[in-house]
């Protein structure tokens, strides 16, 4: 098998991986309404996603760049997500949810190892372009789950894109398996090894800011947004769209983002800017009173992380060198598995106290203040 057909199966697998992911995401929220649960409930039962990932993704970073082993740890995230998704259609109760949840974070986790492979296929000084390249795939996915998610939610209801996620998920089983991996370049464990990958201090920034989009993502575009339709009255086509529009706008101004605005911009002022984004989606999601203005909100937070997980993600891998990277985006996709879980639990507890108003402006807050702290961090770091 040449170069190129691995490069294209390595990019199939992951769109139907991330596809499998979401297919069912936007109306997770409300199909867990609809079995009885709390706001507080589905805040930890969506934030199990995240929390899984605070701790396995170190472990498969450093046992993937360890024994070189990419495409072993690829497949096992197609097969957990293939199989997390299985159980969800019939799972009711909160801990066979919690557990399935579980297994859909530690596939998640193995993003790390799409992403450093997909690296290697490229020169050292085209990261930028090849992880919004990776991005880009990953929304692909998630774009072609919201298109199953609106055509079979609308006509069967909240449970069959379910059914969706477990077929996208057995596709990429498929493209991983006649996948064949390019060599990478890799070095026996050692607790040196991790702790040189983590004391660097552009990793540690840059899997700090990272929490941020993944508790924006987490806590609403890809969760309680939907539920804030629902109550506005939207129907599963309209949700389906709503979410469709979050990851629509990445996937359309994608190469823009990558090939010329990252590179014209300073790292520093590329962070602020991203945050200043959703902090605004935020604003006009909390004052929303139609489903229609929750597209325009969607949009804008959609572009605002775009900007910040493919400039973060660059940065992770400019600095290491290339047989440290899956250790480095452990560590990254790790910490930012934090945001991943507190994401959807504050959410939960801001709405269910507060109500959804109150909830979002609180979110719109955050992420104006760490704009403000994003120039000078990250500008002293690189100086360094």
């Amino acid at each position: 098998m040449d170069k190129k057909t691995s490069r294209r199966l390595l990019c199939i697998s992951m769109v139907f991986f991330w596809a499998s992911e979401y297919c069912h995401a936007p109306y997770f929220t409300p199909y867990l309404e609809g079995l009885g649960f709390s706001a507080e409930a589905i805040g930890v039962m969506v934030g199990a996603y995240g929390f899984t990932q605070i701790f396995a993704r170190i472990p498969i970073g450093i046992t993937t760049d360890a024994f070189n082993c990419y495409k072993l740890t690829i497949l096992f995230g197609t097969i957990s997500t293939t199989l997390s998704s299985f159980f969800l259609m019939f799972a009711t109760h909160m801990w066979s949810i919690i557990l399935c949840r579980v297994m859909a974070g530690l596939a998640a986790s193995t993003w790390l190892a799409f992403s450093v492979l997909y690296n290697a296929y490229y020169k050292d000084d085209e990261s930028v372009t090849a992880m919004t390249n990776a991005n880009a795939f990953n929304n692909v996915g998630k774009l072609l789950a919201f298109f199953l998610g609106i055509l079979t939610a609308t006509r069967w209801g909240y449970k069959v894109p379910l059914l969706c996620s477990f077929l996208t998920g057995l596709v990429a089983v498929i493209a991983v398996v006649f996948l064949k991996p390019i060599e990478i370049k890799h070095e026996s464990f050692s607790f040196n090894h991790a702790l040189d990958v983590i004391k660097t201090p552009m990793i540690i920034v840059a899997a700090l800011f990272a929490m941020l989009p993944q508790f924006y993502m987490q806590g609403t575009a890809f969760s309680f947004t939907s539920s804030k339709a629902k109550l506005l009255g939207a129907s599963s086509f309209t949700i389906g769209v709503i979410s469709l529009a979050f990851t629509l706008i990445q996937v359309l101004i994608s190469p823009y983002v990558g090939k010329k605005l990252l590179k014209k911009l300073k790292s520093a002022f590329a962070v602020s800017l991203g945050l200043v984004l959703l902090s605004l989606s935020s604003v006009v999601i909390a004052i929303a009173d139609t489903p229609y203005l929750l597209i325009l909100g969607n949009i804008v937070g959609g572009v605002g992380c775009l900007i910040l997980n493919a400039l973060l993600m660059s940065l992770i891998v400019r600095s290491v060198s290339e047989e440290k990277r899956s250790t480095a985006m452990g560590f990254y996709q790790a910490v930012y598995g934090i945001g991943m879980t507190l994401g959807p639990v504050v959410m939960g507890n801001l709405v269910g106290a507060k109500g959804y108003g109150w909830a979002y402006m609180t979110i719109a807050i955050i992420m104006f203040v760490f704009a403000f702290v994003a120039i000078p961090t990250v500008s002293k770091v690189e100086r360094r």
